[in-house]
């Protein structure tokens, strides 16, 4: 090997090893300091690029995680509204079989009617005042919320709150009413008491479910009210009205069909129609019932017509039997209504939960690959670090030496 005085050739060399050894012992020492090796886009631009979107997926999570567990906040705030709600609407019910018992008069039925306007009141507080962050939950305003779930665009549930629980938006029902109906029971002399056959005589309930009496006569309207409530038909029910009448109730659009009923008695001599129950509504016809017979004022009943729900809590009373007969199938409608509710909070409560437990498993996850990518293996790194320092002390040992060859050009010029 030449010895050259303006070229060291050895020296480059060992600056060139010393700045990768310090290089490495510069990153080393980064990474070990902050624990991740990648610290910037030099590091690893594709891992760097990776580790950006599980953040941002990560974060997304989390939020959506602290969403749900709102959601399950706002469901439980206003599913123990709705218990306080049924609790009041019990109270109602019991109040209104109470005031249609005939032991009662006017006054007795006014009294109990103060309290059952007070629950009524009561029912509305807590459907207007009922609300999570300024958000009302029960008095129908809100319409129905998104509640975001999920990281992405698009993964939210809905939650429909359009139906209200005031008394104005709870207790609709179909309501049929006859006029006097107890010719139908008069005998050939007049007499009461005489029996009707109730058999074909069918009622369709709110559900689509349906009975159709295949036997048992009436002698008055309120066997007929008893034969139908004995029926169990869903959502239906009857009463005897002021009127000597009969009143049905449904929850739903009212369906009532029957065949011709004829007379069991004295009043079977003649083929008159008892019922004639179609399609959504009565009418109660007494023409050659028997001698004697008086005629009913039951309304005309169109074939085909429907009678739709209507009506609510609002306004409603015990003041008479017919009323408190009246609230008491409103209120069964309204308790129906809040149980739904009640369900669709507790139904939508327990997806929240289950969202939040997939949430928490997807977060394990992603930050489990993110890890492997970023974060710093201490065992290899502290073993690079070491590697780093040994070379760069042996670096700057071989330096110094390189740096002193041209030293020994001045022993040949002596």
């Amino acid at each position: 090997m030449s010895l050259v005085l303006n070229t060291n050739i050895s020296s480059l060399q060992a600056q060139n090893n010393l700045t990768t050894s310090s290089s490495q012992l510069s990153t080393a020492t980064e990474d070990l300091s902050s624990g991740l090796k990648i610290n910037s886009a030099a590091d690893n631009a594709a891992g760097y690029a990776i580790v950006q979107n599980f953040q941002t997926q990560i974060g997304g999570l989390n939020q959506a995680s602290e969403n749900a567990t709102d959601a399950i906040n706002l469901s439980q705030t206003a599913g123990s509204a709705l218990s306080q709600i049924t609790s009041n609407l019990q109270s109602i019910r019991d109040l209104a079989v109470q005031s249609a018992n005939g032991t009662y008069q006017a006054s007795d039925r006014s009294a109990i009617n103060t309290t059952v306007q007070q629950y009524l009141s009561q029912i509305n507080t807590i459907a207007n005042q009922t609300s999570f962050n300024g958000i009302n939950v029960l008095n129908g305003t809100s319409n129905g919320l998104s509640f975001q779930v999920g990281a992405n665009v698009g993964q939210a549930i809905d939650v429909q709150l359009g139906q209200g629980a005031t008394t104005g938006q709870l207790g609709q029902i179909s309501e049929v009413s006859t006029g006097d109906i107890s010719g139908a029971f008069l005998d050939s002399t007049g007499g009461t008491g005489a029996a009707v056959s109730l058999s074909g005589l069918a009622l369709t309930g709110a559900d689509g479910s349906s009975y159709t009496f295949t036997g048992g006569t009436a002698t008055s309207a309120q066997d007929v009210v008893d034969a139908i409530n004995a029926a169990g038909v869903n959502g239906v029910s009857a009463a005897v009205n002021a009127s000597g009448g009969i009143n049905i109730y449904s929850t739903g659009e009212l369906a009532v069909n029957g065949a011709s009923v004829t007379g069991a008695s004295a009043a079977a001599a003649a083929s008159g129609s008892f019922a004639n129950l179609t399609s959504g509504a009565v009418s109660f016809g007494a023409s050659g019932v028997g001698t004697g017979a008086t005629a009913l004022t039951g309304g005309a009943y169109t074939a085909g017509a429907v009678v739709e729900a209507s009506g609510s809590l609002a306004g409603g009373d015990v003041l008479t039997v017919d009323d408190a007969n009246q609230l008491i199938s409103r209120v069964d409608a309204a308790l129906t209504t809040v149980s739904n509710l009640s369900s669709t909070f507790g139904a939508v409560q327990d997806r929240f939960q289950s969202d939040i437990s997939t949430i928490s498993a997807q977060q394990t996850n992603l930050t489990s690959s993110q890890s492997s990518i970023q974060d710093t293996d201490f065992a290899a790194e502290t073993a690079v670090l070491s590697q780093a320092q040994v070379l760069q002390q042996a670096g700057i040992s071989v330096l110094a030496t390189a740096n002193s060859e041209p030293q020994n050009i001045l022993k040949l010029l002596q």
